[in-house]
């Protein structure tokens, strides 16, 4: 190989070095700044979801106490008056449920049996006393109780509270809020999925077109915005028992995912199960990717340029002046007069050969005249 090829090839894989060193510091910076970044962005939208629920349930505790006080409810639960209770609590249960997505009025007994749904005034006199451990502590303690619970219809976000008049306890009375319409509205907000899933094992609960053990470990899908996805997700695996917040990723149908689970506690701070999160992130790898192959693409450009660069430069600072010197040296060993050798280059090594090269030919020079005169 000859030497200009030998030095641009040299000098453009160092500069190749040099962009690849400096494109995998990038490249890695940006990686752990897009990890950070979803890390942030997957529990930002899990807190949306758990907001939401904490200000529903403070909201549901508030009409509670509310209706619970009124002294006309008072008045009417105790005399065991459902339908003037129906009557007189229907408009606030439909501006309620449009409003602040509630799905339960419910008043239940002193002995925890339902005396009045008033969204489904024909359905009562279940004994709810050994399901529903959220009416048992509200009716024992007198305070107010508020928080997720497992019902006969499933899992809801409920606030329970005492309805007295004086010291003498006529019952409790139930609000509930739909949280398929959270998550919803969290969906909305986000534009990520959420769902709930619960361990029959945890809970007691089990879906009734689901046959599955009361210890068994696995896991039961009881409401999601997207449900097919979640479906496909806990048939990878992807879903289980999390203890605390954990954030990973997985593919559906070539579509990249990043999820979060952490920890679904009910009122009373039992674990009964997961909340699910997750989120198409395949527009965010995409971006990532196209950036570093824009990366590699303008290292390849910069290892292509800097050779013709250092080709062009080496051919024409050092190689054409140098095959001027050793022609004119070659000259002047065949006893050619020369003369002075050409001035080709400005550099200080050239012109340091160049005197050389003339010194000695002049030293040739006045030897040969020497020896003529002998």
């Amino acid at each position: 190989m000859t030497v200009d090829k030998t030095l641009a090839l040299v000098t453009a894989l160092c500069i190749g070095l040099v962009f690849a060193i400096g494109g995998a510091v990038v490249i890695g910076g940006n990686q752990a700044q897009l990890a950070a970044s979803k890390s942030r962005e997957m529990q930002v939208t899990a807190l949306l979801l758990t907001s939401s629920m904490e200000q529903a349930a403070s909201l549901s505790a508030t009409h509670a106490m509310q209706i619970a006080r009124d002294p006309l409810v008072v008045g009417m639960f105790k005399a065991g008056d459902r339908d003037s209770l129906t009557r007189y609590l229907k408009p606030s249960y439909q501006a309620l449920a449009s409003e602040a997505g509630v799905n339960m009025l419910h008043f239940h007994s002193a002995d925890i049996k339902s005396f009045l749904r008033v969204q489904d005034p024909k359905n009562f006199g279940q004994d709810l006393s050994s399901i529903r451990p959220m009416i048992l502590a509200a009716n024992r303690s007198r305070q107010l109780q508020k928080g997720l619970e497992v019902g006969l219809a499933g899992l809801s976000l409920r606030a329970v509270a005492p309805v007295a008049e004086g010291e003498t306890l006529i019952g409790t009375f139930e609000v509930g809020v739909d949280l398929k319409k959270l998550m919803d509205l969290a969906k909305s907000a986000s534009g990520a999925d959420f769902a709930l899933f619960l361990s029959p094992a945890m809970s007691g609960f089990t879906p009734k077109d689901q046959t599955i053990a009361k210890d068994s470990a696995g896991l039961v899908q009881e409401s999601a915005t997207n449900s097919a996805l979640f479906e496909q997700l806990h048939r990878q695996g992807a879903i289980g028992l999390q203890r605390s917040p954990v954030q990973a990723e997985a593919r559906i149908d070539g579509k990249r995912f990043g999820t979060f689970a952490q920890p679904l506690l009910d009122y009373s701070g039992r674990m009964i199960g997961t909340i699910f999160i997750a989120r198409d992130i395949s527009e965010i790898d995409s971006g990532f990717n196209r950036a570093v192959i824009a990366a590699v693409a303008v290292g390849l450009i910069g290892l292509l340029a800097g050779y013709g660069v250092v080709m062009i430069a080496v051919r024409g600072l050092v190689l054409r002046p140098l095959g001027a010197l050793a022609a004119h040296a070659t000259a002047v060993a065949a006893g050619s007069e020369g003369g002075h050798a050409p001035d080709s280059s400005g550099l200080k090594e050239f012109a340091d050969l160049r005197q050389a090269i003339d010194a000695l030919a002049a030293e040739h020079g006045k030897r040969r005249i020497e020896g003529d005169e002998m």
